[in-house]
């Protein structure tokens, strides 16, 4: 066995380059400074006695022996989290913080209220919530419980419906009545589009510019996040699709509700089936259904 790959350090600085492409954006992944994760692959590097990545300045690319060390490392990742999950499984309690993950929207605009309630009603550990505008992979442990707007839970994991997410088009109320209320989708060229990037394109805003019409208006601004996107809306620089939570609530927005953009979708909570049984898990799912219920009619987009 070489010894560095017994060491977590390694393991996830060798996973998140090859994730990712350069060790400063593995050190972004993994909250560290990008030496240590520099370090941490020339310590493999020399102990396996070549390197693990052809260096470019566009990106580093694994070698073949790299391609082996992190098939392997990403077997010791997987089965490490197999285990964690199956201890945690049985276990009334967390050694470590629960992890919470959602959208940017979802998490910054209504989620942490929630999750401090909880952490207040419940002896429980710490709460790290995780911003993640993809979907956390649960079955590597990068969340416990993930809010995904969804029409499934996902592949081998368990989730309950917790209501529907409703989303519309917005525009700053100053450039809708300089421009005009648009009142239908071919009246949209009129205006210039804001947009969600397009690695996003699970997202409800970014499926229906890229289905419908994308192509009759002018991209003027291009987003990575939702609150990004809502902020170049406010600030005028087109329209764009919000969850109507988020937008109903931003001063200076007005909805379009001349233009529907589809019926709301289900909001899902997940876990991993391991997990499914553990008190921490069930209380934490339970909260965050109970507040979803309470707010059904925000986040349906019925009631603002």
């Amino acid at each position: 066995m070489i010894a560095s790959l017994r060491s977590p350090e390694c393991v996830a600085s060798v996973l998140a380059t090859s994730r990712v492409g350069t060790p400063v954006k593995a050190a972004g992944v993994m909250s560290c400074a990008p030496s240590t994760v520099y370090r941490a692959i020339a310590r493999l590097e020399k102990e396996i006695g070549g390197p693990l990545f052809d260096r470019d300045p566009n990106g580093w690319t694994p070698t073949d022996i790299g391609e082996r060390i992190i098939a392997l490392a990403e077997t010791i990742e997987r089965e490490a989290a197999a285990t964690e999950l199956l201890v945690l499984g049985g276990n009334a309690g967390f050694s470590g913080p629960l992890r919470v993950s959602a959208s940017d929207g979802l998490a910054e605009a209504y989620l942490v209220p929630v999750l401090a309630g909880f952490a207040r009603s419940m002896t429980s550990p710490a709460i790290e919530l995780v911003v993640d505008n993809q979907f956390a992979d649960l079955h590597r442990r990068k969340a416990d419980v993930a809010v995904r707007p969804s029409q499934k839970p996902g592949e081998d994991l368990v989730g309950r419906r917790a209501g529907k997410l409703a989303h519309a088009l917005y525009g700053a109320t100053p450039l809708l009545r300089r421009r005009g209320m648009p009142t239908s989708a071919s009246d949209l060229a009129r205006h210039d589009a804001c947009v969600l990037a397009g690695e996003l394109g699970h997202h409800t805003g970014r499926r229906w510019w890229s289905k419908r019409i994308r192509k009759q208006v002018n991209v003027a601004f291009t987003a990575n996040t939702e609150m990004s996107l809502a902020a170049a809306i406010s600030a005028g620089m087109g329209i764009g699709i919000l969850p109507c939570f988020l937008g109903d609530r931003i001063d200076g927005l007005t909805r379009v509700t001349t233009i529907p953009v589809g019926p709301p979708v289900d909001i899902w909570l997940v876990t991993h089936p391991a997990l499914r049984r553990n008190p921490l898990i069930q209380g934490l799912i339970g909260a965050l259904a109970a507040a979803m219920r309470r707010d059904a009619p925000i986040l349906a987009g019925t009631s603002r």
